[in-house]
Protein backbone atom coordinates (compact mmCIF):
# COMPACT_ATOMS: atom_id res chain seq x y z
CA UNK A 1 0.00 0.00 0.00
CA UNK A 2 1.47 3.36 -0.79
CA UNK A 3 -0.38 6.21 1.68
CA UNK A 4 0.14 10.09 0.32
CA UNK A 5 -0.24 12.94 2.75
CA UNK A 6 -2.52 15.82 0.99
CA UNK A 7 -2.33 19.25 1.91
CA UNK A 8 -5.88 20.42 3.47
CA UNK A 9 -7.68 23.16 5.18
CA UNK A 10 -9.53 22.32 8.14
CA UNK A 11 -12.44 24.81 9.32
CA UNK A 12 -15.66 25.14 11.08
CA UNK A 13 -18.46 26.02 9.10
CA UNK A 14 -22.24 27.28 10.06
CA UNK A 15 -25.29 26.75 7.87
CA UNK A 16 -28.76 28.46 8.24
CA UNK A 17 -31.42 25.84 7.82
CA UNK A 18 -34.89 25.79 7.87
CA UNK A 19 -37.10 23.33 9.76
CA UNK A 20 -40.59 22.25 10.40
CA UNK A 21 -43.58 19.98 10.00
CA UNK A 22 -45.41 18.95 6.72
CA UNK A 23 -49.19 19.42 6.57
CA UNK A 24 -50.90 16.48 5.99
CA UNK A 25 -53.25 15.17 3.09
CA UNK A 26 -56.18 15.08 6.27
CA UNK A 27 -55.10 18.80 7.94
CA UNK A 28 -55.82 19.91 4.23
CA UNK A 29 -58.92 18.06 3.52
CA UNK A 30 -60.60 19.36 7.42
CA UNK A 31 -59.21 22.97 5.79
CA UNK A 32 -61.14 22.63 2.77
CA UNK A 33 -64.19 21.14 4.59
CA UNK A 34 -64.35 24.01 7.24
CA UNK A 35 -64.87 26.41 4.11
CA UNK A 36 -67.71 24.58 2.49
CA UNK A 37 -69.85 23.81 5.51
CA UNK A 38 -70.38 23.74 9.34
CA UNK A 39 -69.00 20.55 11.02
CA UNK A 40 -68.10 19.25 14.53
CA UNK A 41 -65.09 17.25 15.43
CA UNK A 42 -67.24 14.05 15.64
CA UNK A 43 -68.89 14.71 12.35
CA UNK A 44 -65.65 15.45 10.55
CA UNK A 45 -64.39 12.11 12.33
CA UNK A 46 -67.35 10.29 11.12
CA UNK A 47 -66.60 11.65 7.33
CA UNK A 48 -63.65 10.81 7.33
CA UNK A 49 -63.65 7.60 8.49
CA UNK A 50 -60.79 8.19 10.91
CA UNK A 51 -60.30 8.05 14.25
CA UNK A 52 -62.02 10.74 17.00
CA UNK A 53 -58.74 11.89 18.76
CA UNK A 54 -56.53 11.81 14.91
CA UNK A 55 -59.42 14.53 13.66
CA UNK A 56 -58.88 16.68 17.10
CA UNK A 57 -55.34 16.64 17.33
CA UNK A 58 -55.08 18.01 13.49
CA UNK A 59 -57.52 20.72 14.12
CA UNK A 60 -55.51 22.22 17.17
CA UNK A 61 -52.58 22.54 14.44
CA UNK A 62 -54.86 24.44 12.04
CA UNK A 63 -56.48 26.52 15.03
CA UNK A 64 -52.29 27.43 16.10
CA UNK A 65 -51.89 28.36 12.54
CA UNK A 66 -55.21 30.73 12.43
CA UNK A 67 -56.44 29.10 10.05
CA UNK A 68 -60.17 27.58 11.61
CA UNK A 69 -61.79 29.11 14.22
CA UNK A 70 -64.12 28.13 16.85
CA UNK A 71 -67.98 28.94 16.90
CA UNK A 72 -71.10 28.18 18.42
CA UNK A 73 -74.73 28.26 16.94
CA UNK A 74 -77.69 26.95 18.53
CA UNK A 75 -75.57 25.00 21.61
CA UNK A 76 -73.46 23.06 18.89
CA UNK A 77 -69.77 23.73 18.95
CA UNK A 78 -68.78 23.51 15.13
CA UNK A 79 -65.25 24.85 13.43
CA UNK A 80 -64.96 27.18 10.31
CA UNK A 81 -62.32 28.74 8.37
CA UNK A 82 -60.71 31.97 9.23
CA UNK A 83 -60.01 34.51 5.87
CA UNK A 84 -56.51 33.31 6.25
CA UNK A 85 -57.78 29.65 5.88
CA UNK A 86 -60.15 30.28 2.99
CA UNK A 87 -56.92 31.36 0.98
CA UNK A 88 -55.19 28.39 1.49
CA UNK A 89 -57.74 26.18 1.36
CA UNK A 90 -57.35 27.21 -2.36
CA UNK A 91 -53.98 26.44 -2.65
CA UNK A 92 -52.78 22.99 -4.44
CA UNK A 93 -50.50 22.03 -0.71
CA UNK A 94 -50.60 24.28 2.00
CA UNK A 95 -47.25 25.75 3.16
CA UNK A 96 -44.67 24.28 5.69
CA UNK A 97 -44.40 25.97 9.26
CA UNK A 98 -40.83 26.71 9.13
CA UNK A 99 -38.13 27.70 11.69
CA UNK A 100 -34.86 28.62 10.93
CA UNK A 101 -31.60 27.58 13.11
CA UNK A 102 -27.89 27.37 12.56
CA UNK A 103 -25.70 24.42 13.15
CA UNK A 104 -21.86 24.05 12.75
CA UNK A 105 -19.57 21.30 11.19
CA UNK A 106 -16.08 20.76 10.58
CA UNK A 107 -15.35 20.12 7.11
CA UNK A 108 -11.73 20.26 4.96
CA UNK A 109 -10.97 21.25 1.61
CA UNK A 110 -8.01 19.21 -0.59
CA UNK A 111 -5.09 21.88 -1.72
CA UNK A 112 -4.83 19.96 -4.88
CA UNK A 113 -7.98 20.75 -6.74
CA UNK A 114 -9.91 22.10 -4.67
CA UNK A 115 -12.95 19.57 -3.60
CA UNK A 116 -14.53 20.28 -0.13
CA UNK A 117 -14.91 16.90 1.91
CA UNK A 118 -16.14 16.15 5.86
CA UNK A 119 -13.53 16.33 8.15
CA UNK A 120 -15.10 12.56 10.18
CA UNK A 121 -14.07 10.96 6.45
CA UNK A 122 -10.68 11.73 6.43
CA UNK A 123 -7.52 10.34 8.64
CA UNK A 124 -6.00 13.85 9.13
CA UNK A 125 -2.64 14.23 10.66
CA UNK A 126 -1.09 17.28 11.79
CA UNK A 127 2.26 18.51 10.48
CA UNK A 128 3.86 17.91 13.48
CA UNK A 129 2.85 14.25 14.29
CA UNK A 130 3.52 13.18 10.33
CA UNK A 131 6.01 10.29 9.88
CA UNK A 132 9.41 10.58 8.81
CA UNK A 133 9.31 9.09 5.79
CA UNK A 134 5.99 10.74 4.97
CA UNK A 135 5.39 11.67 1.31
CA UNK A 136 3.65 15.01 1.69
CA UNK A 137 2.38 16.00 -1.76
CA UNK A 138 3.08 20.13 -2.75
CA UNK A 139 -0.05 22.62 -2.13
CA UNK A 140 -1.43 24.01 -5.55
CA UNK A 141 -4.22 25.84 -3.94
CA UNK A 142 -3.82 28.21 -1.32
CA UNK A 143 -7.46 29.91 -1.17
CA UNK A 144 -11.20 28.02 -1.12
CA UNK A 145 -14.27 28.48 -2.84
CA UNK A 146 -16.91 29.17 -0.32
CA UNK A 147 -19.67 28.63 -2.82
CA UNK A 148 -19.03 25.59 -4.28
CA UNK A 149 -21.63 22.86 -4.57
CA UNK A 150 -19.59 19.81 -3.34
CA UNK A 151 -19.76 22.13 0.00
CA UNK A 152 -23.39 22.43 -0.41
CA UNK A 153 -23.40 18.67 -0.74
CA UNK A 154 -21.98 18.13 3.08
CA UNK A 155 -24.55 19.76 4.74
CA UNK A 156 -26.06 17.23 7.19
CA UNK A 157 -29.87 17.98 7.14
CA UNK A 158 -32.85 16.20 8.71
CA UNK A 159 -35.88 15.26 7.04
CA UNK A 160 -38.39 18.40 6.99
CA UNK A 161 -34.91 20.45 7.04
CA UNK A 162 -33.55 22.43 4.05
CA UNK A 163 -30.73 25.27 3.88
CA UNK A 164 -31.57 28.96 4.00
CA UNK A 165 -30.29 30.78 0.85
CA UNK A 166 -27.08 32.25 3.24
CA UNK A 167 -23.96 32.04 2.94
CA UNK A 168 -21.89 29.58 4.98
CA UNK A 169 -20.02 31.56 7.18
CA UNK A 170 -16.49 29.87 8.21
CA UNK A 171 -13.99 29.90 11.37
CA UNK A 172 -10.64 28.45 13.02
CA UNK A 173 -8.71 27.55 10.05
CA UNK A 174 -5.97 24.86 10.33
CA UNK A 175 -3.67 23.36 7.68
CA UNK A 176 -3.51 19.44 7.83
CA UNK A 177 -2.44 16.29 6.26
CA UNK A 178 -4.72 13.75 5.20
CA UNK A 179 -3.76 10.12 4.67
CA UNK A 180 -4.61 8.40 1.76
CA UNK A 181 -3.69 4.42 0.49
CA UNK A 182 -3.46 3.76 -2.59
CA UNK A 183 -2.68 0.43 -4.51
CA UNK A 184 -3.34 -1.08 -7.75
CA UNK A 185 -4.06 2.06 -9.17
CA UNK A 186 -7.18 2.51 -7.10
CA UNK A 187 -7.54 4.68 -4.38
CA UNK A 188 -8.36 2.06 -1.61
CA UNK A 189 -8.60 4.67 1.96
CA UNK A 190 -8.72 8.08 2.78
CA UNK A 191 -11.27 9.23 0.64
CA UNK A 192 -15.48 9.24 0.49
CA UNK A 193 -16.36 7.26 -2.24
CA UNK A 194 -18.13 10.21 -3.93
CA UNK A 195 -14.98 12.37 -4.38
CA UNK A 196 -14.61 13.18 -7.54
CA UNK A 197 -12.30 11.33 -10.30
CA UNK A 198 -9.92 14.03 -11.18
CA UNK A 199 -8.81 14.29 -7.63
CA UNK A 200 -8.51 10.07 -7.43
CA UNK A 201 -6.61 9.93 -10.85
CA UNK A 202 -4.41 13.10 -9.50
CA UNK A 203 -3.28 10.66 -6.42
CA UNK A 204 -3.08 7.84 -8.43
CA UNK A 205 -0.78 9.52 -10.50
CA UNK A 206 1.29 10.84 -7.99
CA UNK A 207 2.30 7.47 -6.47
CA UNK A 208 3.22 5.94 -9.45
CA UNK A 209 6.73 6.29 -8.97
CA UNK A 210 6.39 5.38 -5.57
CA UNK A 211 7.06 1.09 -4.69
CA UNK A 212 4.77 -0.61 -3.00
CA UNK A 213 4.86 -2.74 -0.23
CA UNK A 214 4.82 -6.68 -0.99
CA UNK A 215 2.42 -7.70 2.08
CA UNK A 216 -0.85 -6.05 0.56
CA UNK A 217 -2.91 -8.84 -1.51
CA UNK A 218 -4.92 -7.69 -4.48
CA UNK A 219 -8.59 -6.65 -4.17
CA UNK A 220 -10.96 -7.57 -6.33
CA UNK A 221 -11.67 -4.84 -9.49
CA UNK A 222 -13.70 -1.87 -8.28
CA UNK A 223 -16.21 0.13 -10.51
CA UNK A 224 -14.89 3.20 -11.99
CA UNK A 225 -18.05 4.49 -11.27
CA UNK A 226 -18.30 4.78 -7.12
CA UNK A 227 -20.24 8.33 -6.89
CA UNK A 228 -23.37 5.97 -5.91
CA UNK A 229 -25.79 7.16 -8.50
CA UNK A 230 -27.32 4.69 -10.28
CA UNK A 231 -30.26 4.13 -13.03
CA UNK A 232 -32.20 1.88 -15.28
CA UNK A 233 -31.12 3.22 -18.90
CA UNK A 234 -32.51 2.12 -22.28
CA UNK A 235 -32.01 3.29 -25.96
CA UNK A 236 -34.65 5.64 -25.66
CA UNK A 237 -32.19 7.51 -22.87
CA UNK A 238 -29.38 8.19 -24.53
CA UNK A 239 -30.78 10.94 -27.62
CA UNK A 240 -29.12 11.02 -30.45
CA UNK A 241 -29.49 14.27 -33.43
CA UNK A 242 -30.68 17.30 -33.41
CA UNK A 243 -34.42 16.69 -34.21
CA UNK A 244 -34.54 14.57 -31.28
CA UNK A 245 -33.78 16.73 -29.02
CA UNK A 246 -35.53 19.42 -29.95
CA UNK A 247 -38.87 17.26 -29.85
CA UNK A 248 -37.46 16.18 -26.29
CA UNK A 249 -37.72 19.59 -24.97
CA UNK A 250 -40.66 20.27 -26.20
CA UNK A 251 -41.88 16.87 -24.80
CA UNK A 252 -40.24 18.28 -21.55
CA UNK A 253 -41.89 21.34 -21.46
CA UNK A 254 -45.43 19.48 -22.11
CA UNK A 255 -44.73 16.85 -19.45
CA UNK A 256 -42.91 18.59 -16.23
CA UNK A 257 -45.19 18.82 -12.81
CA UNK A 258 -43.75 21.85 -11.62
CA UNK A 259 -40.52 23.51 -12.38
CA UNK A 260 -38.07 23.20 -15.44
CA UNK A 261 -34.24 24.47 -15.33
CA UNK A 262 -32.51 24.51 -18.51
CA UNK A 263 -28.51 25.77 -18.87
CA UNK A 264 -27.78 26.76 -22.21
CA UNK A 265 -23.87 27.95 -23.10
CA UNK A 266 -25.64 30.70 -25.27
CA UNK A 267 -29.15 32.50 -25.69
CA UNK A 268 -30.40 33.18 -28.97
CA UNK A 269 -33.85 35.09 -29.70
CA UNK A 270 -34.41 33.01 -32.61
CA UNK A 271 -34.39 29.64 -30.48
CA UNK A 272 -36.34 31.40 -27.62
CA UNK A 273 -39.01 32.74 -30.36
CA UNK A 274 -39.61 29.54 -31.77
CA UNK A 275 -40.03 27.74 -27.74
CA UNK A 276 -42.34 31.05 -27.04
CA UNK A 277 -45.58 28.70 -27.54
CA UNK A 278 -44.34 26.21 -26.04
CA UNK A 279 -42.99 28.12 -22.98
CA UNK A 280 -46.61 29.45 -22.70
CA UNK A 281 -48.34 26.04 -22.50
CA UNK A 282 -46.50 25.33 -19.82
CA UNK A 283 -46.85 28.65 -17.73
CA UNK A 284 -50.62 28.05 -18.45
CA UNK A 285 -49.84 24.82 -15.98
CA UNK A 286 -48.12 27.09 -13.62
CA UNK A 287 -44.50 25.64 -13.95
CA UNK A 288 -41.59 27.78 -13.50
CA UNK A 289 -39.23 27.42 -16.31
CA UNK A 290 -35.44 28.78 -15.25
CA UNK A 291 -33.37 29.47 -18.48
CA UNK A 292 -29.53 30.28 -16.92
CA UNK A 293 -27.06 30.85 -19.65
CA UNK A 294 -23.02 30.60 -19.78
CA UNK A 295 -21.34 33.22 -22.50
CA UNK A 296 -22.58 36.28 -24.24
CA UNK A 297 -19.92 35.69 -26.72
CA UNK A 298 -18.60 31.92 -28.29
CA UNK A 299 -14.45 32.89 -29.98
CA UNK A 300 -15.51 30.39 -32.59
CA UNK A 301 -18.17 32.15 -34.62
CA UNK A 302 -17.77 34.73 -37.72
CA UNK A 303 -20.26 36.42 -36.13
CA UNK A 304 -20.57 39.86 -33.75
CA UNK A 305 -22.03 38.54 -30.15
CA UNK A 306 -25.75 38.68 -29.81
CA UNK A 307 -27.42 41.12 -27.48
CA UNK A 308 -28.79 39.63 -24.02
CA UNK A 309 -31.49 42.52 -24.35
CA UNK A 310 -32.91 40.86 -28.00
CA UNK A 311 -33.29 37.49 -25.29
CA UNK A 312 -35.44 38.76 -23.19
CA UNK A 313 -37.37 41.07 -26.09
CA UNK A 314 -38.59 38.09 -26.81
CA UNK A 315 -40.01 36.94 -23.43
CA UNK A 316 -41.47 39.87 -22.98
CA UNK A 317 -43.67 38.98 -25.75
CA UNK A 318 -45.26 36.29 -23.31
CA UNK A 319 -48.85 37.44 -21.59
CA UNK A 320 -48.38 38.39 -18.09
CA UNK A 321 -48.56 34.62 -16.35
CA UNK A 322 -46.05 33.91 -18.59
CA UNK A 323 -43.78 36.33 -17.76
CA UNK A 324 -44.48 35.78 -13.97
CA UNK A 325 -43.37 31.82 -14.34
CA UNK A 326 -40.52 31.93 -17.39
CA UNK A 327 -37.86 33.29 -15.84
CA UNK A 328 -34.40 34.37 -17.67
CA UNK A 329 -31.50 34.78 -15.51
CA UNK A 330 -29.65 38.15 -15.84
CA UNK A 331 -26.45 36.49 -14.43
CA UNK A 332 -24.39 34.75 -16.54
CA UNK A 333 -22.94 31.29 -15.15
CA UNK A 334 -19.68 31.22 -16.60
CA UNK A 335 -20.72 27.76 -17.64
CA UNK A 336 -20.49 25.88 -20.84
CA UNK A 337 -22.45 22.97 -19.61
CA UNK A 338 -25.57 22.08 -21.46
CA UNK A 339 -28.49 21.21 -19.01
CA UNK A 340 -32.13 20.41 -18.45
CA UNK A 341 -33.96 19.55 -14.97
CA UNK A 342 -37.69 18.91 -14.65
CA UNK A 343 -39.88 16.59 -12.74
CA UNK A 344 -41.61 14.43 -14.77
CA UNK A 345 -45.66 14.47 -13.92
CA UNK A 346 -46.03 11.15 -15.69
CA UNK A 347 -43.25 9.13 -13.62
CA UNK A 348 -43.08 12.10 -10.54
CA UNK A 349 -39.30 11.59 -10.96
CA UNK A 350 -37.03 14.41 -11.21
CA UNK A 351 -35.02 13.57 -14.39
CA UNK A 352 -31.70 15.23 -15.87
CA UNK A 353 -30.98 15.60 -19.74
CA UNK A 354 -27.30 16.78 -19.62
CA UNK A 355 -25.07 16.26 -22.98
CA UNK A 356 -24.09 18.81 -26.61
CA UNK A 357 -27.14 20.81 -27.06
CA UNK A 358 -27.36 23.96 -26.59
CA UNK A 359 -31.04 24.10 -25.71
CA UNK A 360 -31.62 28.06 -25.89
CA UNK A 361 -29.76 28.91 -29.13
CA UNK A 362 -29.27 25.50 -31.35
CA UNK A 363 -31.11 25.64 -34.47
CA UNK A 364 -31.30 21.38 -34.00
CA UNK A 365 -29.50 21.03 -36.91
CA UNK A 366 -26.03 19.62 -35.61
CA UNK A 367 -25.26 15.75 -34.12
CA UNK A 368 -25.79 16.04 -30.68
CA UNK A 369 -25.80 13.80 -28.07
CA UNK A 370 -27.24 13.61 -24.80
CA UNK A 371 -28.07 11.30 -21.55
CA UNK A 372 -31.48 11.05 -19.61
CA UNK A 373 -31.28 9.88 -16.27
CA UNK A 374 -34.03 9.92 -13.52
CA UNK A 375 -30.93 9.31 -10.45
CA UNK A 376 -31.99 11.91 -7.95
CA UNK A 377 -28.46 11.75 -6.90
CA UNK A 378 -26.81 12.59 -9.87
CA UNK A 379 -29.86 15.25 -10.43
CA UNK A 380 -29.15 16.87 -7.11
CA UNK A 381 -25.18 17.21 -7.71
CA UNK A 382 -25.51 18.69 -11.31
CA UNK A 383 -28.44 21.33 -9.83
CA UNK A 384 -26.25 21.99 -6.85
CA UNK A 385 -23.53 23.18 -9.23
CA UNK A 386 -25.72 25.44 -11.36
CA UNK A 387 -26.85 26.77 -8.38
CA UNK A 388 -23.00 27.71 -7.09
CA UNK A 389 -22.79 29.67 -10.24
CA UNK A 390 -25.76 31.57 -9.77
CA UNK A 391 -23.75 32.80 -5.99
CA UNK A 392 -22.69 36.02 -5.64
CA UNK A 393 -19.41 36.72 -3.97
CA UNK A 394 -20.82 39.13 -1.35
CA UNK A 395 -24.45 40.27 -0.53
CA UNK A 396 -27.72 38.72 -1.40
CA UNK A 397 -28.96 36.04 -3.45
CA UNK A 398 -30.93 36.78 -7.13
CA UNK A 399 -34.35 35.36 -7.39
CA UNK A 400 -33.39 32.99 -9.72
CA UNK A 401 -30.92 31.42 -6.93
CA UNK A 402 -33.25 31.01 -4.31
CA UNK A 403 -35.69 29.04 -6.27
CA UNK A 404 -32.97 27.13 -8.10
CA UNK A 405 -32.57 26.24 -4.01
CA UNK A 406 -35.75 25.37 -3.19
CA UNK A 407 -35.71 22.32 -5.78
CA UNK A 408 -32.54 21.09 -4.58
CA UNK A 409 -33.50 21.66 -1.03
CA UNK A 410 -36.87 18.69 -2.30
CA UNK A 411 -34.25 16.82 -4.28
CA UNK A 412 -31.88 16.44 -1.14
CA UNK A 413 -35.08 15.30 0.63
CA UNK A 414 -35.51 12.77 -2.20
CA UNK A 415 -32.05 11.81 -1.79
CA UNK A 416 -32.20 10.94 1.65
CA UNK A 417 -35.11 8.80 1.92
CA UNK A 418 -34.99 7.36 -2.19
CA UNK A 419 -32.15 4.78 -2.36
CA UNK A 420 -30.76 4.31 -5.63
CA UNK A 421 -30.94 1.44 -7.84
CA UNK A 422 -30.35 0.45 -11.22
CA UNK A 423 -28.01 -1.72 -13.36
CA UNK A 424 -25.78 1.39 -14.62
CA UNK A 425 -23.68 3.61 -12.66
CA UNK A 426 -23.51 6.95 -13.20
CA UNK A 427 -20.95 9.67 -12.15
CA UNK A 428 -20.58 13.44 -12.72
CA UNK A 429 -17.65 14.53 -14.31
CA UNK A 430 -17.12 18.07 -14.03
CA UNK A 431 -14.00 20.12 -15.07
CA UNK A 432 -10.76 18.13 -14.81
CA UNK A 433 -12.64 14.74 -14.30
CA UNK A 434 -12.10 14.99 -17.74
CA UNK A 435 -8.72 14.85 -18.14
CA UNK A 436 -9.14 11.18 -16.15
CA UNK A 437 -11.75 10.08 -18.10
CA UNK A 438 -9.35 9.96 -21.25
CA UNK A 439 -6.90 8.63 -18.38
CA UNK A 440 -8.96 5.82 -17.75
CA UNK A 441 -9.58 5.14 -21.34
CA UNK A 442 -6.08 5.02 -22.27
CA UNK A 443 -5.22 2.54 -18.93
CA UNK A 444 -8.53 0.38 -19.23
CA UNK A 445 -9.57 -0.56 -22.80
CA UNK A 446 -8.90 -3.84 -23.92
CA UNK A 447 -10.34 -3.42 -27.60
CA UNK A 448 -10.79 0.11 -28.29
CA UNK A 449 -11.84 4.07 -27.70
CA UNK A 450 -13.69 6.45 -29.75
CA UNK A 451 -13.78 10.08 -28.84
CA UNK A 452 -15.67 12.59 -30.84
CA UNK A 453 -16.45 16.09 -30.83
CA UNK A 454 -17.36 19.63 -32.59
CA UNK A 455 -13.52 20.97 -32.50
CA UNK A 456 -10.21 19.84 -33.15
CA UNK A 457 -7.97 22.80 -31.23
CA UNK A 458 -4.50 23.57 -29.98
CA UNK A 459 -5.14 21.13 -26.50
CA UNK A 460 -5.66 18.47 -28.85
CA UNK A 461 -1.68 17.25 -27.81
CA UNK A 462 -1.52 17.33 -24.72
CA UNK A 463 -4.94 16.43 -23.77
CA UNK A 464 -5.37 13.70 -25.82
CA UNK A 465 -3.38 12.61 -28.38
CA UNK A 466 -0.09 11.40 -25.93
CA UNK A 467 -2.38 9.40 -23.89
CA UNK A 468 -4.72 7.73 -27.02
CA UNK A 469 -1.10 7.05 -28.36
CA UNK A 470 -0.01 5.40 -25.30
CA UNK A 471 -2.82 3.16 -25.83
CA UNK A 472 -2.54 2.44 -28.96
CA UNK A 473 0.72 0.90 -28.60
CA UNK A 474 -0.86 -1.85 -26.42
CA UNK A 475 -2.82 -2.53 -29.61
CA UNK A 476 -5.96 -0.24 -28.56
CA UNK A 477 -7.93 0.50 -31.73
CA UNK A 478 -8.44 4.73 -31.32
CA UNK A 479 -10.72 6.44 -33.68
CA UNK A 480 -11.03 10.30 -33.08
CA UNK A 481 -13.62 12.44 -34.71
CA UNK A 482 -14.61 16.39 -35.01
CA UNK A 483 -16.18 18.54 -36.82
CA UNK A 484 -13.76 21.12 -37.82
CA UNK A 485 -10.64 22.60 -36.92
CA UNK A 486 -10.68 25.26 -33.88
CA UNK A 487 -10.09 29.04 -35.40
CA UNK A 488 -6.86 29.60 -32.74
CA UNK A 489 -5.63 26.39 -34.49
CA UNK A 490 -5.53 27.61 -38.30
CA UNK A 491 -4.55 31.13 -36.97
CA UNK A 492 -1.68 29.08 -35.96
CA UNK A 493 -0.73 27.80 -39.22
CA UNK A 494 -1.77 24.43 -38.44
CA UNK A 495 -4.11 21.74 -39.63
CA UNK A 496 -5.38 18.85 -38.61
CA UNK A 497 -2.91 16.10 -40.11
CA UNK A 498 -5.09 12.38 -40.07
CA UNK A 499 -1.64 10.96 -42.16
CA UNK A 500 0.66 12.07 -38.99
CA UNK A 501 -1.90 10.46 -36.59
CA UNK A 502 -2.05 7.46 -38.55
CA UNK A 503 1.89 6.62 -38.23
CA UNK A 504 1.21 7.14 -34.35
CA UNK A 505 -1.94 4.04 -34.41
CA UNK A 506 -4.64 6.54 -34.01
CA UNK A 507 -6.98 7.24 -36.76
CA UNK A 508 -8.95 10.83 -37.02
CA UNK A 509 -11.92 11.39 -39.17
CA UNK A 510 -13.82 14.78 -39.87
CA UNK A 511 -17.34 13.85 -39.81
CA UNK A 512 -19.41 16.92 -40.92
CA UNK A 513 -22.17 18.44 -38.51
CA UNK A 514 -20.64 17.00 -35.39
CA UNK A 515 -21.53 18.71 -32.40
CA UNK A 516 -21.93 15.49 -30.14
CA UNK A 517 -19.21 15.26 -27.28
CA UNK A 518 -18.31 12.09 -26.08
CA UNK A 519 -15.91 9.30 -24.96
CA UNK A 520 -16.38 5.25 -24.84
CA UNK A 521 -13.97 2.86 -24.87
CA UNK A 522 -15.06 -1.05 -25.58
CA UNK A 523 -19.20 -2.17 -24.97
CA UNK A 524 -19.37 -0.75 -20.97
CA UNK A 525 -17.95 2.43 -20.82
CA UNK A 526 -19.58 6.09 -21.83
CA UNK A 527 -18.97 9.56 -21.48
CA UNK A 528 -21.69 12.04 -22.72
CA UNK A 529 -20.26 15.64 -22.08
CA UNK A 530 -20.33 19.18 -23.40
CA UNK A 531 -16.48 19.07 -23.14
CA UNK A 532 -14.59 19.55 -26.73
CA UNK A 533 -11.78 16.82 -25.72
CA UNK A 534 -9.74 17.57 -28.99
CA UNK A 535 -10.06 21.62 -28.31
CA UNK A 536 -10.70 22.72 -24.58
CA UNK A 537 -8.64 23.56 -21.92
CA UNK A 538 -9.82 23.00 -18.26
CA UNK A 539 -8.29 25.84 -16.07
CA UNK A 540 -8.63 27.66 -12.71
CA UNK A 541 -10.15 30.93 -14.45
CA UNK A 542 -13.10 29.42 -15.26
CA UNK A 543 -16.20 28.60 -13.06
CA UNK A 544 -16.59 25.54 -11.45
CA UNK A 545 -18.85 23.80 -13.44
CA UNK A 546 -17.53 25.37 -16.74
CA UNK A 547 -17.67 21.66 -18.26
CA UNK A 548 -20.09 18.60 -17.05
CA UNK A 549 -21.26 15.20 -18.62
CA UNK A 550 -21.82 11.99 -16.82
CA UNK A 551 -19.81 8.57 -17.16
CA UNK A 552 -21.57 5.82 -17.74
CA UNK A 553 -20.89 2.56 -16.86
CA UNK A 554 -22.80 -0.70 -17.18
CA UNK A 555 -23.63 -3.63 -19.97
CA UNK A 556 -24.00 -2.40 -23.41
CA UNK A 557 -24.09 1.50 -22.56
CA UNK A 558 -21.54 2.12 -25.67
CA UNK A 559 -22.95 -0.67 -27.66
CA UNK A 560 -26.32 1.81 -27.57
CA UNK A 561 -24.90 4.75 -28.57
CA UNK A 562 -23.49 3.17 -31.41
CA UNK A 563 -26.09 1.71 -32.50
CA UNK A 564 -27.82 4.81 -32.30
CA UNK A 565 -25.42 6.71 -34.30
CA UNK A 566 -25.46 4.20 -37.23
CA UNK A 567 -28.88 4.15 -37.39
CA UNK A 568 -28.82 8.51 -37.56
CA UNK A 569 -26.17 8.07 -40.56
CA UNK A 570 -27.81 5.76 -42.28
CA UNK A 571 -31.15 8.22 -42.02
CA UNK A 572 -28.64 10.88 -43.38
CA UNK A 573 -27.76 9.00 -46.68
CA UNK A 574 -31.23 7.92 -47.25
CA UNK A 575 -32.69 11.59 -47.22
CA UNK A 576 -29.75 13.85 -48.26
CA UNK A 577 -27.16 14.87 -45.43
CA UNK A 578 -25.38 18.56 -45.08
CA UNK A 579 -26.43 21.38 -42.83
CA UNK A 580 -26.86 24.91 -44.23
CA UNK A 581 -26.46 26.51 -41.08
CA UNK A 582 -23.19 28.72 -40.86
CA UNK A 583 -23.97 29.16 -37.12
CA UNK A 584 -21.73 27.66 -34.88
CA UNK A 585 -23.16 25.94 -32.09
CA UNK A 586 -20.31 25.47 -29.82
Amino acid sequence: MKYLYVPVYRMSVSYLYSFGRRWSILEHMLLIESVAAKRSASDLAAMANVPHRLVVEALINLLRANWIEVRSDNGKVYFAATPAGQRHAKEESLPERLQNDIRWDSVCVERLTGHWMRSDDLDLVHEKDLPIDAIRLDALLHTFEPNDASLRDLFRLNLNESLVPTAPQFRGLSLLYARVGIAFNEVQTGLAANSPLGLRQTLVKASAEIKDDDNVSPSTKLNIVQEGAKDDLSADDIIVGGPAHLRLLREILDRSKSAVVIHSCFLSSETLRALLPDLERAARRRVRVELLWGLHVDPEAPQPPKKFSDATDVLAELPPAGRARIHLSPLSSGSHAKVVIYDDRDTGRWTTVIGSCNFLSSEFDWMEISLRTRSALFTSKVLGRLLSNQLPAVGNWSGTARRLNSIWSELKQIVRTQPEAGKYSISLVSDYDHYACVTLARDRAVKDIEIACDLYGLSAETSVLVSMETAASRGVDVKLEYARPSKFLLEEGQEPMPSELNRRGIKLMRVQDMHGKYLGWDNDNLVISSFNWLATSADVKRSRGAEMGAFIEGPEIRSILTAKLRDQSDQQVNHGSGSSSEASPS
